[in-house]
């Protein structure tokens, strides 16, 4: 991430608290959002912020775990945890609309996403789970040189009328970590200026609580020197039966470019799984 940013969001403006701490694991997300300092409430928790949502050209540091010692963890988990069983699995194309040297439209695919659901019929839980990883594609073929389609934020929706809980699964294959986690479906920049600005306020970030939204960075070679072209597993967890079988929903999953090194804001949309009956709908601000 570039240190000199725009006030940049989708949908909406920057204004930030301050930070609270949670605790290792699944952060249940509430539509109330998450206190922060003067008796304000923000739509986002923070994770890991070690790697100062990219600004930090040393990069992140991974989440480690007890026994061997534990830090860095708040919202990871160092495995799936145990009884659940993989009922649902995918790898589905990153495709972006651009345009040829000679203006002509093209989907140029810049990575795959690989779509899971795994099942606790003890626990009646569910839990959805996506994992990026971008390749080596020139994202811009009117641009000279090659430029890379950056992954800030990475949206799942279909979680209307259900309590979720998220997380995030380190599996220690050069993937980045998550910065934050937010029940809504708008996306901001970070602006290093200011340690207050992992967690914006839920009148910029409104809470919607068909989308979980998790902050990250990934890019096949970012500008910033700091490159990880792979994504931790982002996780969330919810009721279900036995009985309930998940769908593909049409643009359940969404990818964001939030310009953090000056490029253009973009948004690419990804079939996904979700529960029955789910929609893709997002809550007007």
């Amino acid at each position: 991430m570039n240190k000199k940013l725009l006030h940049r969001a989708l949908p909406g403006a920057l204004l930030l608290g301050s930070t609270t701490a949670m605790a290792t694991g699944f952060v249940p997300l509430s539509s109330g959002g998450f206190p922060v300092g003067n008796n304000s409430v923000s739509a986002y928790t923070v994770c890991n912020l070690t790697g100062e949502f990219g600004a930090d050209e040393e990069g992140s540091i991974p989440p480690t775990f007890e026994p061997e010692g534990g830090s860095n963890n708040t919202c990871a988990i160092p495995r799936i945890p145990e009884g659940y069983q993989q009922i649902k699995n995918a790898i589905r194309p990153i495709k972006l609309l651009g345009l040829t040297k000679r203006f002509r439209p093209v989907k140029i695919t810049i990575g795959h996403v690989t779509d899971r659901v795994w099942r606790n019929n003890v626990e009646n839980s569910c839990i959805y789970g996506a994992k990026v990883r971008l390749s080596n594609t020139d994202a811009d073929r009117l641009t000279p040189g090659k430029q890379y389609f950056e992954v800030n934020d990475i949206l799942r929706g279909g979680f209307e009328n259900q309590i979720p809980e998220a997380a995030y699964w380190y599996s220690k294959n050069a993937d980045e970590v998550i910065y934050r986690i937010g029940l809504t479906s708008t996306s901001l920049v970070f602006e290093p200026e200011s340690e207050s600005e992992a967690q914006p306020l839920i009148n910029e970030a409104p809470v919607d609580t068909n989308w979980v939204d998790f902050s990250t960075d990934i890019n096949y070679r970012d500008d910033d020197g700091s490159s990880y072209r792979d994504s931790p597993w982002l996780l969330v967890k919810i009721a279900c039966t036995a009985e309930e079988k998940p769908v593909v929903l049409p643009g359940a999953l969404k990818f964001r470019q939030m310009g953090q090194e000056g490029q253009p804001l973009k948004e690419i949309e990804v079939d996904g799984f979700a529960p029955a009956g789910a929609t893709a709908d997002i809550t007007a601000p």
